[in-house]
């Protein structure tokens, strides 16, 4: 992800630093290694309890050559504080492969963005803006990228309805080599609160 992004549709974002915890939500004990190529299922989730415009990451390594079939992430927001102000909040959740190694992070952005190169297989995006309307976009294709949502909420002084979340199923045929690693990033700016990521992936040994 490239490092300005971190400006949504035109208005840029003074973004604190990550100053809490992230919450690993599985169990590794009793997982049965694969011996087939018969289809198999692994999952994981994580959760950060404190997303104040900044945000953090989570990669693992590959570590054997897999085909991952289908991808299922299941993606929530909620405040947990009444805001000192009301007004939107939003995350931005990407999920991308880093090949052959572990993924590399954009130095000093809060919102904790892994480096994604421009895709070369595709030109730079343009914008035809006729109306004069406030629009940013990454200005090229990102490589690598399997998965990107943006949770968008208007949280009022009560906190009423402002939960909102989103369920992702993905058929993919997603070669991985071991020595890959997969990343995934939840990046905050807005109304405080808690992220939560579940994630469910099917794959076959290659």
């Amino acid at each position: 992800m490239k490092a300005d992004r971190r400006s949504f549709v035109g208005r840029g974002l003074a973004l604190a630093g990550l100053a809490g915890t992230i919450t690993g939500l599985d169990s590794s004990a009793g997982a049965a290694t694969a011996t087939s190529t018969e289809p198999s299922f692994a999952s994981f989730g994580w959760e950060v309890t404190n997303l104040n415009d900044n945000g953090a990451d989570v990669y693992f390594e590959v570590t054997s050559n897999m085909v991952v079939s289908a991808v299922d992430i299941d993606l929530a927001f909620m405040i947990t504080a009444l805001p000192a102000n009301p007004g939107f909040t939003e995350i931005l959740c990407r999920a991308a492969v880093s090949p052959g190694g572990r993924p590399k992070f954009y130095k000093g952005d809060p919102g904790a963005s892994f480096e994604s190169p421009q895709s070369p297989k595709f030109g730079t995006t343009h914008i035809h803006n006729p109306n004069n309307l406030n629009v940013g976009d990454d200005g090229y294709l990102l490589q690598n990228i399997f998965y990107s949502v943006i949770l968008k909420t208007f949280v009022p002084a009560d906190g009423s309805a402002s939960s909102t979340s989103r369920h992702v199923s993905m058929a993919r045929s997603l070669m991985l080599n071991a020595g890959d690693y997969l990343v995934f990033n939840m990046s905050h700016a807005g109304v405080p609160g808690d992220g939560e990521m579940q994630v469910v992936l099917q794959y076959t040994l290659a």
